[in-house]
């Protein structure tokens, strides 16, 4: 039987094509994920604006999405989407988390940019590299966010994509941004976005860096199995699953 140890909701931006398969690819024996989609696309490669207003607008198809997830009678809901759940600034995902929590009679709840900043704190980190495959305002935002929640951010690059553009990023393209973003400083890196298909990327990162690698979905994994009472270590994919 699918899921006999905890069933998990997932909501999913409708133009991300990475984050389902990185989450299953993953799971532990006894976990499933059930998948409803909300409207997000991403916006236009070279066009902030429409960027930030899609990612802004995402906030209002939450409740209709969660009701519709709950069918499935998940024990844990997820906002998937990092850009979606830090656009409103500090407080937006905690916003989000209160709007799933009320469409599901109570669920326990969490979105990526929650996941992502308890993993930098269960980790001990208070200084960061940041990447991310966003446009620049998205990126600028997202330092904002972090820097927020009491962790600096040293270092951030971006690559200036969006919408399609995002997945069909190159992989050696992608490791090296990351690579280029480190500082000495930092204790870590956050890779961000769960259309970014770094997954695989991570432990060599962590080889490569000498220090913790955190992406989005990652970290999501990580929230949402241990919100459902579910503490197996995976490894392979960084020092957060491996060892928290």
């Amino acid at each position: 039987m699918h899921g006999w140890r905890a069933r998990i909701g997932v909501l999913i931006p409708s133009g991300i094509t990475i984050m389902e398969s990185n989450l299953n690819s993953l799971l532990p024996e006894g976990v499933f994920c059930h998948y409803t989609r909300y409207n997000f696309t991403g916006g236009r490669t070279g066009d902030e604006k429409d960027v930030m207003e899609r990612l802004a607008r995402a906030e209002e198809f939450v409740e209709d999405a969660t009701k519709l997830i709950v069918h499935a009678r998940p024990s844990v809901v997820v906002f998937g989407g990092t850009g979606t759940s830090f656009i409103g600034g500090f407080g937006h995902d905690q916003k989000l988390i209160e709007i799933m929590q009320a469409a599901s009679g109570g669920l326990p709840a969490t979105t990526t940019s929650t996941a992502v900043i308890k993993a930098l704190k269960a980790l001990g980190i208070s200084k960061i590299s940041l990447a991310a495959p966003y446009v620049e305002a998205a990126t600028q935002a997202l330092v904002q966010f972090v820097e927020a929640h009491g962790i600096k951010v040293l270092e951030a690059k971006c690559l200036g994509k969006a919408g399609p553009d995002v997945p069909n990023t190159p992989p050696e393209d992608t490791y090296e941004l990351i690579r280029s973003v480190d500082n000495p400083d930092s204790e870590a890196i956050f890779v961000s976005c769960t259309n970014f298909d770094v997954i695989n990327m991570i432990r060599y990162l962590e080889t490569d860096l000498s220090k913790p690698v955190i992406t989005s979905n990652q970290a999501t994994l990580w929230d949402m199995l241990r919100l459902a009472g579910i503490n197996d270590k995976i490894n392979g994919y960084g020092k957060l699953l491996a060892e928290l």
